[in-house]
């Protein structure tokens, strides 16, 4: 269902309830205020990434499945098409659970591979700098997302989803969920899930991929299972300390949503980041 003006502001107050108790009884950081720098810009982005951000991506990635439908012969009539996207036999057949974690499984697999690349990337780190631009990072830092950041991000993961022959319709269901996930990992919470911190996304894990310092950049890229960057060597969670700073080194992102969704195209600087080093 199409998110509407009302339904992103029913849904920001009640992620502000439930966040701002949370926030207030296990803090990351302590004494951080309610109304911080940037409130009322992220505010703002929790309008436009479900509102106008969202509606792009949807069109880049039909735009994208028509372009590889024709590559690979296909008649662009809308049969073929639905042939060709159809979801494969061999998924459908298997428990919807089980195509539930394959999917999610994929899709986070993806999504690391183009989150680093978007850190990596002199080109794209820009587009994805304004998400890292909050120097005090709790829920509402979530939404703020350059609407080129969420076309790069949905195409990576959704491309390969259908393009593999899951069917998209059981990740659609679970999109409320998959939303509320990424905003509880930038609470300012102070949770690792203990025994299956290398399981699932923790806040603690994700405000570390946050933080402005040495051992924190280019760590933690994955979106929900972090025995992927485990595997890849990114993975950075100290269990006897937090982040100091967040944001990012040279801090030169324009505090209005305007400056924000023109800064991309204006920044030429390298990558604000450095190799990772050894946990």
């Amino acid at each position: 269902m199409a998110a509407s003006v009302a339904s992103v502001a029913v849904g920001l107050v009640v992620l502000g309830v439930l966040f701002g108790i949370l926030e207030r009884l296990v803090p990351a950081v302590t004494g951080q205020p309610r109304i911080r720098r940037g409130t009322w810009v992220d505010v703002g982005w929790f309008f436009v990434t479900p509102l106008v951000s969202k509606s792009i991506s949807r069109v880049a990635i039909v735009l994208a499945l028509v372009g590889v439908a024709a590559a690979s012969g296909v008649p662009i009539r809308l049969d073929a098409l639905q042939e060709f996207l159809a979801p494969r036999p061999a998924l459908a057949a298997l428990p919807w659970g089980v195509q539930l974690v394959l999917l999610l499984l994929v899709a986070d697999l993806f999504g690391y591979a183009s989150h680093r690349w978007l850190h990596a990337s002199r080109r794209l780190w820009p587009i994805h700098a304004v998400h890292h631009s909050s120097t005090q990072v709790d829920w509402l830092s979530a939404g703020r997302v350059h609407p080129l950041n969420d076309v790069v991000t949905r195409l990576a993961q959704s491309l390969p989803i259908v393009l593999i022959g899951f069917d998209a319709t059981i990740v659609a269901a679970y999109v409320p969920v998959l939303i509320f996930y990424a905003v509880l990992v930038h609470a300012n919470v102070d949770w690792t899930f203990g025994p299956l911190r290398h399981v699932l996304a923790s806040p603690v894990f994700h405000r570390w991929h946050h933080a402005a310092e040495h051992d924190g950049l280019n760590r933690n890229f994955a979106g929900m299972f972090p025995f992927i960057d485990l595997a890849f060597g990114t993975f950075h969670m100290p269990r006897d300390r937090r982040p100091e700073r967040y944001g990012i080194p040279e801090d030169d992102v324009p505090p209005t949503m305007w400056g924000q969704l023109c800064y991309p195209f204006r920044r030429t600087g390298a990558p604000a980041v450095l190799p990772p080093t050894t946990a």
